[in-house]
């Protein structure tokens, strides 16, 4: 177990790059490994990388792509150094076609993954990194009513301080105090190199979204909370808000939605990877937010995606020992696409499926 352990560590660091940019690895995918049959489920998921490939063209009811800034408290940073420090931010949000400040939305709050040496600012990675054909599907996917028009917002899971930088020894703190042997590992076994403070932000960005992010955003926009961003409001109108990622930015959502957040957002989506404590996470969900049922958890992964081990042990977990919580086909889904992998490519198609089933 402990040898297994330390693999499924290692690929997951050393997938970095792959992790955030979607785009081709110059290596040949390791094989497919066998798996059980698909369930039957009474939603008409993609299954295939292609299988949207109709939304990708230009709509003529195009939405719009705006940035919103906010100040921040350097949540991990503070936490682990001492400080007290406050950052700027900004996040990219989609605004549907027609958007109108009269109507409400429900809204989105979609991560991205690994920060890789191509890439730019990562709130940038869904709506414009990628912005044309994540953009298009949104558009063709309200225009035809697969899904109602809705407000996708996208920050940065990082919140760096410059000469306060964050490294191994914070990454090893952090583990030893939750007990999280997703947090630090000692060694890769094939002799690559390990980056384990960025397994630091994904516990800390929780509080971000909670008390600053959400608050921001929909005091600014028209959702369900009519701009009331108390948490007694944001509790009453969590069935009209969901919190999605992929990678890392999949194992943030674990922890700093699932496990942190779950009394303010409903519905939630996991594409490729987890890696949270399930002690942890079934904890949460069955006692400390007993009282607020997940109204539809989505998971995807590819059947050729390195994260997939790390997913179908979590999700064999969570269907042997959650059985209270989440039902297969009612409020829980795990879709692994036939030729999916660890690109964006995937991805979008993840992020199709669960427009599908939020909301509903």
């Amino acid at each position: 177990m402990k040898r297994l352990i330390a693999i499924l560590l290692c690929a997951f660091t050393l997938s970095a790059m792959l992790a955030s940019c979607g785009g081709t690895s110059t290596e040949e995918p390791a094989p497919a490994q066998p798996a059980a049959a698909a369930p039957e489920y009474p939603w008409d998921f993609a299954m295939k990388n292609n299988g949207i490939d109709d939304l990708k063209t230009e709509c003529d009811q195009k939405g719009e792509v705006v940035f919103l800034e906010y100040d921040t408290p350097a949540y991990a940073v503070n936490d682990l150094l001492g400080t007290d420090e406050t950052i700027h931010k900004k996040m990219s949000i989609y605004l549907p076609y027609g958007y109108d400040e009269t109507k409400e939305y429900n809204i989105l709050y979609l991560l991205h993954g690994t920060k890789g040496e191509a890439d730019g600012p990562m709130e940038e990675f869904w709506l414009v990194q990628w912005g044309d054909e994540t953009r298009n599907v949104l558009d063709n996917m309200i225009k035809n009513g697969l899904c109602e028009p809705l407000i996708v917002v996208c920050p940065n899971y990082y919140s760096p301080v410059e000469g306060h930088e964050l490294g191994d020894a914070e990454a090893k703190a952090l583990a030893d105090k939750l007990g999280d042997r997703y947090i630090h590992a000692d060694q890769a076994e094939d002799g690559g190199e390990l980056d384990n403070a960025q397994n630091i932000w994904p516990v800390y960005f929780g509080q971000e979204l909670r008390n600053n992010i959400i608050p921001t955003v929909e005091s600014t926009y028209s959702t369900y909370a009519q701009g009331d961003v108390s948490e007694g409001n944001l509790i009453a109108t969590r069935e009209h808000r969901a919190f999605a990622g992929l990678s890392r930015g999949s194992m943030t959502v674990a922890r700093s939605g699932l496990t942190d957040n779950a009394d303010i957002i409903a519905y939630f989506g996991n594409y490729s990877g987890i890696w949270q404590e399930f002690d942890t996470f079934k904890t949460a969900l069955t006692e400390t937010w007993k009282d607020y049922p997940i109204k539809f958890w989505y998971n995807g992964n590819g059947k050729i995606d390195f994260a997939k081990p790390d997913h179908d042990a979590f999700m064999d977990q969570v269907k042997s020992e959650m059985t209270d919580t989440f039902t297969d086909g009612e409020n829980f889904a795990y879709v692994v696409l036939k030729d999916g992998a660890h690109m964006y490519k995937s991805w979008v198609v993840d992020l199709y499926n669960s427009l599908l089933v939020f909301f509903h």
